[in-house]
């Protein structure tokens, strides 16, 4: 009898040892299968390729009494926050002339990829050493040291988060944000289109050949290099191909650094008062980087618009 049960229970054991690595095995099946569905979504970096602007500088080569602040037009090049190769934003005016001069001011355009369920944000933020004037006797008054503007893009997701087709721009205009349906927004090829204006840098949508004065650069990207403009500043227009740069694995890293940032804000003392420009988590209070659907819904009540997120938000 005893002999008996023991086999009865050797049997159930291996019955249930069997159920078990079943329920494993399909456990790990439904795993992979998780996995290959999160792979499938596209990296951060082939959505901001994808959704890539144009932007057109214009660059003032006039300089008027202020000629000490713009140098010909060189204070409306793009660059990066580093391009003296450090992180002190302090001493940005001062060095953006040898930089010039000795080609570092390459341009860099600062991205940074949220989604949800049904759309892809991509912020653009681009970068200049400084905000200036030619008005006279408001050299000092209307100008500061650092300028960060940018657009942020909306685009509907195809299918299994192919691209879809871009249906909203939103733009920094210094302390105001423009916005433009699809209908507003010009491409070239699948790329929009934006505008950047000399001296205070405002971005808006490009409006076509109006914006084509001869004075500017037109900036894009074509997975090549970028290099720095032509140092003689007068040979305009110029076409430059820009970097693409992670704003969360640059600027977003140099947050608490003191010689980058106080809270929000760039660290400058030239011009009109210190710390006059603003990082994008500081824009309108933050919401159009860190949160752009709840953004975006508030604003327009889109319906069959996702807020819920499966991307990483790690500016927060």
């Amino acid at each position: 009898m005893k002999t008996k049960n023991i086999l009865s229970y050797l049997i159930s054991a291996c019955f249930m040892c069997v159920s078990c690595n079943d329920e494993i095995i399909e456990n790990d099946t439904e795993l992979t299968s998780t996995t290959i569905n999160k792979t499938s979504e596209k990296t951060d970096y082939q959505i901001a390729v994808n959704y890539a602007p144009v932007f057109f500088q214009d660059v003032d080569t006039t300089d008027g009494l202020c000629r000490n602040q713009s140098k010909s037009g060189s204070a409306d090049w793009i660059t990066a926050v580093n391009y003296d190769n450090d992180w002190n934003t302090k001493n940005n005016w001062e060095n953006m002339v040898s930089g010039r001069d000795n080609g570092k001011l390459i341009p860099h355009v600062y991205y940074y990829v949220t989604y949800t369920e049904t759309n892809y944000f991509i912020l653009y933020s681009v970068y200049h050493p400084r905000d200036w004037t030619d008005v006279p006797f408001l050299c000092s008054l209307d100008s500061h040291e650092n300028d960060m503007e940018g657009v942020l893009i909306t685009a509907n997701k195809g299918e299994s988060g192919e691209f879809g087709e871009i249906i909203n721009a939103q733009t920094i205009w210094h302390s105001s944000i423009y916005d433009y349906n699809k209908n507003e927004i010009l491409l070239e090829g699948n790329q929009p289109q934006m505008f950047i204006e000399a001296k205070g840098h405002g971005m808006r949508a490009y409006a076509g050949s109006s914006d084509r004065d001869g004075s500017y650069i037109k900036y894009y990207f074509n997975g090549q290099p970028g290099v720095s403009p032509d140092k003689n500043s007068r040979n305009l227009p110029q076409n430059i191909n820009y970097n693409l740069t992670s704003l969360s694995a640059t600027l977003w890293q140099q947050r608490n650094n003191p010689l980058t940032f106080a809270g929000a804000s760039f660290v400058g003392d030239n011009g009109n008062g210190s710390n006059r420009a603003n990082a994008p988590w500081g824009w309108k209070g933050g919401t159009v980087c860190t949160n752009p659907a709840k953004f975006l819904k508030d604003k327009y009540n889109w319906t069959n618009f996702s807020t819920t997120y499966t991307s990483d938000r790690p500016i927060r």
